[in-house]
C-alpha cells in the first residue's frame, strides 16, 4: 500500500493563497491522513502558522542532505546534482523523487486541486498520470520529419481550441490524435520502490548539460523511465484522472464566461485537477485569493473549483 500522505514542495519566501488551497483540498477532498509541506527556512511565518492550524498538516524545513542519505542511491552524487541545480522547478523535480523514494506517499504539485478521495489509487505500488501532449520526449529526440510536421499541425489545432470559447469541449473530439505522456505533477509510490530508484538513477546518469535543461529531470525523464521499466506494480492513469484539461487547453480554467458548470470539465474518474500554473496564466496566480474566487465562482471554472476553500 502507498502511504496515505500527500507531499508538497515549495521554494520561496511567500506561498500564494491558491497554493495553500491546494493543500487544503488534498486534506479535505483528497482525504489524505497527513499533508506535508517541505519548504525553505525563509517561508513566511504567518502563512506557515495558518497552515499548521489545520488538522493533519505538517510543515518541514527542507533538509536535502538528510533525505539524500535515505533515498537508496548514492547520497554524494545527489548532493552534487542538487548543488548544480539553480531553478526551483529543477530542484523540485529532484526532491520529489528523493522524498518519495525515502518515505513513500503521494507527491502533488502546488498548481493542483484535489476533487475526490485518493484512497482507491493507493492499492498500487507506484502510479502517475498521463496527459495529452504534442511533443513527447520520444518525438523530440527521435521524431522523423513527417512525425514532426504532423506535431506542428496538431500544435496549431490545439492553439485554436485554446482560443475558442468552448474549445475544451471541442478538444475532447480530437484528443485521441495527441500522444499520451506521463507527467510528474502527481506521483504516488511506496518507499524504496524500484521505479523511484530507477528514476533517481536516471537523473544521476544523465549528461551534465542535459541535467540543466528544462523538463529533462521532470516529465522527459519520467516518460523515458516509464517506457523502459520492466518491473511490476506501475500504474499510469489516463488523463481524466489528473489532467482533464491538458497543456494549453488548461487556459480554459481561467477564462471568464457568462456562466460555468464544473460538470462539463470534471469526468467521473477525476481525482485531481492540475491547472498548469506554468503556462500563459502564470501572471494571474498572485491575483487569486478568496475575494477573487467569490467574485468569479459562477463565471470562471477555476474559481468554481476553488470555491469550497474560499471561506
Amino acid at each position: 500500500m502507498i502511504p496515505n500522505v500527500a507531499h508538497f514542495i515549495w521554494f520561496g519566501d511567500a506561498l500564494p493563497w491558491v497554493h495553500r488551497a491546494a493543500m487544503r483540498s488534498a486534506a479535505q477532498a483528497g482525504q489524505f491522513a497527513r499533508v506535508v509541506l517541505h519548504h525553505e527556512p525563509s517561508l513566511n511565518s504567518k502563512e506557515l502558522a495558518e497552515l499548521r492550524a489545520q488538522a493533519g498538516f505538517e510543515a518541514r524545513t527542507l533538509e536535502p542532505d538528510q533525505l539524500f542519505r535515505r533515498a537508496g542511491v548514492d547520497p554524494r552524487a545527489l548532493q552534487q546534482l542538487y548543488a548544480r541545480l539553480v531553478q526551483p522547478a529543477a530542484r523540485a523535480n529532484l526532491m520529489r523523487a528523493v522524498i518519495l523514494a525515502a518515505e513513500g506517499g503521494v507527491y502533488l504539485d502546488m498548481d493542483t486541486v484535489s476533487v475526490a478521495p485518493f484512497a482507491p489509487l493507493l492499492g498500487a505500488e507506484v502510479f502517475c498520470g498521463a496527459e495529452r501532449v504534442v511533443f513527447p520526449a520520444q518525438l523530440l529526440q527521435h521524431g522523423t520529419i513527417p512525425e514532426t510536421a504532423r506535431a506542428y499541425g496538431l500544435t496549431l489545432l490545439r492553439d485554436l481550441m485554446r482560443r475558442l470559447p468552448n474549445g475544451y469541449q471541442l478538444f475532447r473530439r480530437v484528443e485521441a490524435w495527441y500522444a499520451l505522456a506521463p507527467n510528474n505533477a502527481v506521483l504516488g509510490t511506496r518507499a524504496n520502490h524500484p521505479f523511484m530508484l530507477a528514476l533517481l538513477d536516471g537523473m544521476l546518469r544523465m549528461g551534465r548539460e542535459r541535467q540543466l535543461q528544462r523538463y529533462a529531470l521532470g516529465t522527459h525523464l519520467l516518460q523515458e523511465t516509464t517506457s523502459k521499466f520492466r518491473g511490476h506494480g506501475l500504474v499510469v492513469h489516463p488523463p481524466a484522472v489528473f489532467y482533464p484539461l491538458g497543456p494549453e487547453i488548461s487556459q480554459h480554467w481561467f477564462r471568464i464566461r457568462r456562466h460555468v458548470n464544473l460538470s462539463s470539465v470534471l469526468l467521473p474518474d477525476t481525482r485531481l485537477v492540475h491547472w498548469y500554473a506554468s503556462v500563459r496564466t502564470r501572471r494571474l496566480v498572485p491575483q487569486i485569493d478568496p475575494a477573487y474566487v467569490r467574485r468569479y465562482e459562477h463565471r470562471q471554472l477555476l474559481s468554481a473549483l476553488l470555491r469550497p476553500y474560499a471561506d
